[in-house]
């Protein structure tokens, strides 16, 4: 049971950091501009960092997995969940002072909301359970229906993990909400 668990929180965990560098990578100015908005940290060195970061991680993780390299793995699970609990305490921090913004993790300009944060200790959770338990992650060289259900799990997790933010976001104005609907009016 631990092979099941330990390998669907790794594979989850690097598939996200795949796709967050891919998304990044693709629109490179979205990241750089909403650490602008937040105003905490200087936007180019931390988003190229983050970036980097998140494909060196995913990279190697996976790597690892196909090459057998047990000890990059461990390292690759040990950096996310360094990343992940930073990316959890910045979007806290930038959400518990008001400062608002956009998230900055995907092609859509999602603003940083409670769900970012979340997603970001979920899968610092993920990754910290992959790193406790990385000498029972089911490589990725052992072709059969363990690691066919490992990876449909975790593409899974990582699908619904990358899109909580959007899913939960609700762009409805408050005052809107607080309205009632007469003869398809909307009355306050």
């Amino acid at each position: 049971m631990s092979a099941l668990v330990s390998s669907v929180a790794a594979y989850t965990v690097l598939f996200v950091l795949l796709v967050a560098c891919a998304t990044h990578l693709s629109r490179p100015g979205s990241l750089r501009r909403a650490v602008a908005v937040h105003g905490l940290l200087p936007a180019s060195p931390v988003a190229a960092v983050v970036t980097t970061g998140e494909g060196v991680l995913g990279g190697a993780g996976i790597a690892a997995l196909i090459v057998g390299g047990g000890r990059v793995l461990t390292a690759s699970m040990a950096g996310s969940v360094v990343l992940f609990v930073l990316f959890g305490c910045y979007g806290w921090y930038v959400r518990s002072t008001g400062r608002g913004g956009p998230c900055g993790c995907s092609c859509g300009e999602l603003p940083m909301t409670g769900w970012v944060v979340v997603r970001a200790f979920a899968l610092a959770g993920l990754a910290l359970v992959g790193l406790l338990l990385a000498g029972s992650v089911l490589p990725a060289d052992r072709p059969g229906a363990a690691l066919t259900i490992v990876l449909l799990a975790a593409a899974t997790f990582a699908s619904l993990l990358w899109q909580l933010p959007a899913a939960m976001h609700d762009p409805t104005p408050a005052s809107f909400v607080s309205g009632r609907i007469e003869g398809g009016v909307v009355r306050r």
